[in-house]
């Protein structure tokens, strides 16, 4: 018992080398790549659960949703295009999937993971709400615009709208709803307060473990592009943290958090979905290692924070 109980704590107090170890799951664990790719929105709709018990410690009584919408036009529709034409510039191999990395709407994740480092729950679910209610018209507006711009490289990309928001019902609206159902029930919100660190940790990384394992194959037969492709895309994630703090700057410390980490932790496996079916080779290569870089946001957000 008291070896679980020291596991445990370790998995509450180490999030980034709980997340590395998801990667590490993802690329040896046999038959992982196997499990169906409803498995993640399962894993997801669990999670926003769980972070739905943190929202009574700040609720939405209080949210500037001018702020939230300022903040999603900047970060969702003027962010991809600055960082497309540098990255055209700098590995135009890369800047399609630049592009596509910066459109990718708010991980469901978010509000619980900024809640680790004291940030507000709230403004994390309306960044997210409103991220993934506007994805299915947003990305294929974007990548229009790109061909406009002269993008040569640039695919067509249509993700279907009933797919993407029958994907944010279950991840977002189901999970909500059952917590509203329930949450009078007070053994079953002492028990999920009381593990809700653990279990978040948990289930993130196994959402790492699994995206990873579904491009095991892609990664391990293209080390020196996986390698270029690894520190692009942590600039990348770099980009998305600082931005959002610029923007947040004249908020509270809390809100800032929440800001940078709703930018960061962006939904990238629905990045490699899209990849998979819509883009050639080095992008898909591209994407699917940014699930690596996402893995090592923690440990880059923690020393981001020390210096700020």
């Amino acid at each position: 018992m008291q070896r679980i109980s020291g596991i445990k704590r370790y998995i509450e107090t180490h999030f980034g080398m709980v997340l590395l170890g998801g990667c590490v799951l993802g690329l040896v664990m046999p038959g992982m790549e196997k499990l169906p790719n409803y498995t993640a929105v399962v894993v997801l709709a669990l999670l926003m659960f769980i972070s739905c018990y943190r929202l009574e410690g700040g609720g939405f009584a209080a949210m500037r949703w001018k702020d939230v919408t300022i903040f999603w036009f900047c970060r969702y529709g003027l962010l991809p295009v600055a960082l497309w034409l540098v990255a055209s510039v700098v590995v135009p191999q890369y800047a399609v999937g630049v592009f596509l990395l910066s459109v990718v709407p708010a991980g469901v994740s978010s509000p619980a993971i900024a809640s680790f480092y004291g940030g507000l729950v709230a403004p994390g679910f309306a960044i997210v709400i409103l991220s993934q209610l506007a994805t299915p018209l947003l990305i294929p507006l974007q990548f229009a615009l790109l061909g406009h711009l002269g993008a040569g490289t640039a695919t067509e990309v249509v993700p279907s709208p009933v797919d993407l928001f029958l994907t944010m019902v279950w991840c977002i609206f189901v999970p909500i709803t059952v917590f509203l159902c329930v949450r009078k029930q007070v053994r079953l919100a002492a028990y999920v307060r009381r593990q809700n660190t653990f279990f978040s940790m948990l289930l993130i990384a196994f959402v790492i473990a699994m995206a990873i394992a579904k491009q095991r194959d892609i990664l391990l037969s293209h080390i020196p592009d996986m390698l270029v492709a690894l520190v692009v895309t942590v600039l990348c994630f770099t980009a998305f943290m600082v931005a959002a703090w610029v923007f947040a700057w004249k908020l509270e410390r809390a809100e800032r958090i929440t800001f940078s980490v709703c930018s960061a932790f962006n939904n990238a496996a629905l990045g490699v979905s899209l990849a998979l079916l819509h883009f050639s080779a080095p992008i898909i290569l591209f994407v699917a290692v940014s699930e690596i870089a996402w893995a090592c946001l923690p440990m880059l957000f923690g020393f981001f924070l020390r210096r700020v």
